[in-house]
């Protein structure tokens, strides 16, 4: 999966730049859910007008489970979603490995009990053969680095030139965004500045040229957005406004609003269809991440094909999942609530929706810890694997593997956010 990085980042680029197929492609999601055709909307209108910044920055993460049904399958890792908006935690990540590469140091020395008790349990015969086995998570290095090189990138770079973090005014996980402020600070002495959607509708302004200034006089070379991805982060008509406005200029954006788009749920079942993926990539490198595809199937208008699997996946729905198009956590219905939202919902509502086959890992014995509170039970968990990219369409100026991250939640919790309550951060640990 850490090999498949790169190829994620060509297929995200390749579909984000091919308009035809992408908004085809949500043309049913359009027509039931407001806010993916107020983003659709939004990308046909830049590229009618014309784009003015070809150059789009990635920062993705790819989500798998382990897949290990009680049938006698080999394991696998298949891929739970792809994020391609506000991809987090990856600073909170590195922080968790060098945190428990000092505890497996600290404690796997000496004849004391703990240390017996570590190298019985991870059955490695010395310190040094424990700490190898905990891989290095670069993502602390690899999103500011990545920033930075898009700054290089923007025509006309200067020392005032910043890159603008979009907020959301009430953030909670404002700390996994400040380290990354600080490396690009310290690092490569880029600046950044914090704003909400609101506040950029309030304050900036964009010449005639594309170049977007903010009030104090600093040109953006740079978005990123840390909030954009729910109708909760438009309230109004203002957010929306500074979005278009964004989306307008030449800064360079991480994401344009047609990488969000690419990481909508309908977008993830239509890669599924034979022959999709092999419109963007060849067929050597469509067949690798096609091994990590769950079954995907669509609803609604359009979704014919994928009637008769439908009808027989929802015999058994403990074994599927219905994905809207949203982010964040909490979105998805499991079970018996698969059936009971389907019954609510028209045929043409059902458009918003995917259904994904369950993805059944193995739990083992885990300690979580929240809040300060430690808890042992049966657990299981999701690996994401960050990725970097930075292109224009013709050359790729950066497309890297980028750390990693795995949430770890109790066994019967469906959802596995960290923000959202649901998990805990984690690190994997490579057994021989």
């Amino acid at each position: 999966v850490v090999a498949m990085s790169p190829l994620w980042n060509k297929l995200v680029d390749a579909v984000a730049r091919d308009q035809e197929w992408l908004h085809a492609t949500l043309q049913v999601a359009y027509r039931a859910d407001p806010f993916t055709n107020r983003l659709g909307c939004m990308s046909k209108a830049i590229h009618a007008e014309g784009l003015r910044q070809p150059h789009m920055l990635g920062i993705h993460r790819s989500d798998y489970m382990l897949h290990e049904p009680d049938n006698g399958s080999k394991p696998r890792f298949l891929q739970v979603e792809l994020n391609t908006i506000a991809s987090s935690m990856g600073a909170h990540a590195a922080n968790v490995a060098k945190l428990h590469r000092y505890l497996l140091d600290r404690y796997s020395f000496g004849s004391e009990s703990a240390t017996r008790v570590l190298r019985d349990h991870f059955n490695a015969a010395t310190a040094k053969e424990m700490l190898n086995r905990l891989p290095d998570n670069k993502a602390l290095q690899w999103i500011p680095a990545a920033m930075a090189e898009a700054c290089k990138a923007y025509p006309g770079a200067a020392s005032t030139t910043v890159v603008l973090f979009v907020c959301s005014s009430d953030e909670a996980n404002f700390a996994d965004q400040r380290f990354l402020e600080h490396v690009l600070w310290e690092e490569y002495r880029v600046a950044t500045i914090r704003k909400s959607l609101a506040e950029i509708r309030a304050e900036a302004t964009m010449d005639a040229n594309g170049r977007l200034f903010l009030a104090n006089g600093n040109e953006v070379a740079v978005v990123y957005f840390r909030s954009g991805y729910s109708p909760d982060d438009y309230p109004t008509e203002q957010e929306w406004e500074a979005r278009e406005l964004v989306e307008r200029s030449l800064a360079i954006k991480c994401p344009s609003v047609d990488y969000q788009l690419v990481g909508t749920k309908k977008v993830q079942q239509a890669l599924a269809r034979p022959g999709a993926v092999e419109r963007f990539l060849p067929a050597a490198d469509a067949s690798k991440l096609r091994h990590c595809f769950a079954g995907l199937w669509g609803l609604g208008p359009g979704a014919e094909e994928d009637a008769e699997a439908v009808k027989q996946a929802l015999e058994t729905p403990e074994f599927c999942v219905l994905k809207p198009q949203r982010e964040g956590g909490g979105n998805n219905y499991y079970g018996k609530d698969v059936i009971d939202k389907l019954q609510e919902l028209s045929h043409e509502e059902q458009g918003a929706y995917i259904l994904m086959e369950r993805i059944l890992p193995r739990t083992q014995q885990c300690v979580l810890t929240r809040r300060g509170q430690a808890a042992v039970k049966q657990g299981l968990s999701e690996f994401g694997f960050y990725s970097v990219y930075l292109g224009d369409g013709q050359a790729t100026l950066l497309s890297e593997h980028a750390g990693h991250l795995v949430r770890t939640k109790g066994e019967g919790v469906n959802e596995g956010g960290v923000a959202a309550g649901y998990a805990v951060i984690s690190s994997p640990y490579l057994m021989p």
